[in-house]
């Protein structure tokens, strides 16, 4: 399988990105991520060589929460 057809469910986008599920659909909501392609009403997945692109064009999205200071 190459890099270009390698979907990611959005459990393994969250590992991937060190942010949890949640925050993945919230940066996607922001627009700080592509959207996900939609395979059936309850199942979506993005293509990791589009994620790349995206964060490759634009800011790497933060880990919500965290510390200050």
């Amino acid at each position: 399988m190459n890099a270009r057809s390698e979907f990611v469910s959005p459990t393994e986008l969250a590992k991937r990105l060190n942010v949890s599920r949640r925050t993945v659909f919230r940066l996607v909501s922001a627009g700080r991520l592509p959207q996900p392609i939609r395979l059936s009403k309850r199942t979506v997945r993005w293509q990791w060589a589009d994620v790349e692109e995206f964060l490759a064009k634009h800011e790497r999205p933060k880990r919500a929460g965290g510390r200050r200071g």
